[in-house]
């Protein structure tokens, strides 16, 4: 009997199903947001924005210089889009009267940046800008260190001017050049705007020293016959008149060679000069200077005590140098003082007809 051997073949099929996933590479991400979309150059997004984040984006980019004339430049990229105006050139002059020597004022133009925004005041003599450039610093001096950065009304508060910033502390008979940035915010500091320029005077100082009837000296002051017990006043009245540009004004000072009225037909004898009031019982003889006015087309002039009071009360003629009169401490035009001699005897004063006195009228400034 044969067998036959029949062999049976099993073929399991393992289906093994591949899937394909096509992976999407999200945009940068970190622990508080995800950048979903954004593109570069022309045609990038203008703004993406979530609860954790802000992007800015570009419309485009200029591919060639940038277009400029002597009154604009235009800036390629989204950095100077976020940059505050260019200020304008300043207001820079000499302020008021005009005749400052070491001072000059500047007032930022803000254009149309916000009140936030901070700008640096930079000064030099050089006028192509290139050399010697120093910054406006919060005490307004300059000084060649880095740029120091105020809002508009710090800049103002700290210029110790009615209006703008005044800068001190420059040399005299110089023109100076200005220009002003402006910043706002992280990496938003523009460019120095348009220059500005402004000069300093040379320091001046006149006086001019006359009586009401002499123009020229040399000048004679008459008193006239001095009676006893009564006050006797110069006939003519001393006129001294000062202009100056000092920062500290100017003074009048008066002084007499002999301290008084002095006598060398009378064995030198003097009526000694003090401050008194003339009219007073109590002083039987004496001799001094009362100041009758004061004037200025520019700026004051004001009487010192004890020259400033009224009658016959007068201030001393002494050796000593004695104020008169100052211009306030501050500068004058045209500071005139007036002032007239006074004089008392007594009964017991030698007569004489050569009772005198040489007196000195020095003027200064403070610069």
């Amino acid at each position: 009997m044969r067998f036959k051997t029949i062999s049976i073949y099993i073929v399991i099929f393992f289906i093994i199903n591949y899937v394909f996933i096509n992976s999407v590479f999200a945009g940068p991400t970190s622990g508080a947001y995800q950048l979903i979309d954004y593109g570069f150059g022309a045609g990038a997004v203008a703004t993406s924005s979530s609860n954790d984040y802000m992007l800015q984006g570009i419309a485009g980019e200029i591919e060639t210089a940038s277009p400029s004339s002597g009154g604009y430049i235009l800036w390629p990229g989204l950095l100077y889009t976020m940059q505050p105006d260019v200020p304008p050139a300043p207001a820079f002059i000499n302020p008021a009267p005009g005749n400052n020597y070491n001072i000059l004022n500047l007032t930022i133009n803000q254009s149309g940046n916000l009140s936030d925004t901070i700008y640096a005041i930079a000064v030099t003599t050089d006028a192509a800008f290139i050399n010697n450039i120093q910054y406006v610093q919060t005490d307004n001096t300059l000084k060649t260190t880095t740029p120091v950065w105020q809002t508009y009304t710090a800049w103002w508060a700290t210029g110790g001017a009615t209006s703008g910033t005044n800068i001190i502390g420059l040399t005299s008979g110089t023109t100076y050049y200005a220009r002003v940035a402006a910043s706002r915010g992280t990496f938003t500091q523009g460019p120095y705007g348009p220059i500005s320029s402004a000069a300093t005077v040379t320091p001046t100082f006149t006086f001019n020293l006359q009586t009401t009837n002499q123009a020229v000296p040399p000048y004679t002051v008459g008193i006239g016959v001095v009676n006893a017990g009564q006050v006797t006043t110069s006939w003519q009245k001393i006129i001294a008149t000062i202009t100056t540009n000092a920062n500290k004004g100017g003074t009048v000072y008066i002084s007499g060679a002999n301290a008084g009225l002095k006598s060398a037909n009378a064995g030198n004898y003097t009526i000694a000069s003090a401050a008194n009031d003339l009219s007073s019982g109590g002083v039987t003889e004496g001799y001094g200077a009362r100041g009758l006015s004061t004037s200025a087309s520019v700026g004051s002039m004001e009487l010192i005590n004890p020259y400033n009071l009224s009658g016959n009360n007068v201030g001393p003629v002494n050796t000593s140098k004695n104020a008169i009169a100052d211009s306030t401490a501050a500068p004058v035009t045209s500071g005139t003082v007036n002032f007239e001699l006074k004089a008392k005897a007594s009964s017991s004063t030698p007569a004489a007809n050569d009772y005198a006195d040489t007196i000195t009228v020095i003027a200064s400034s403070s610069f």
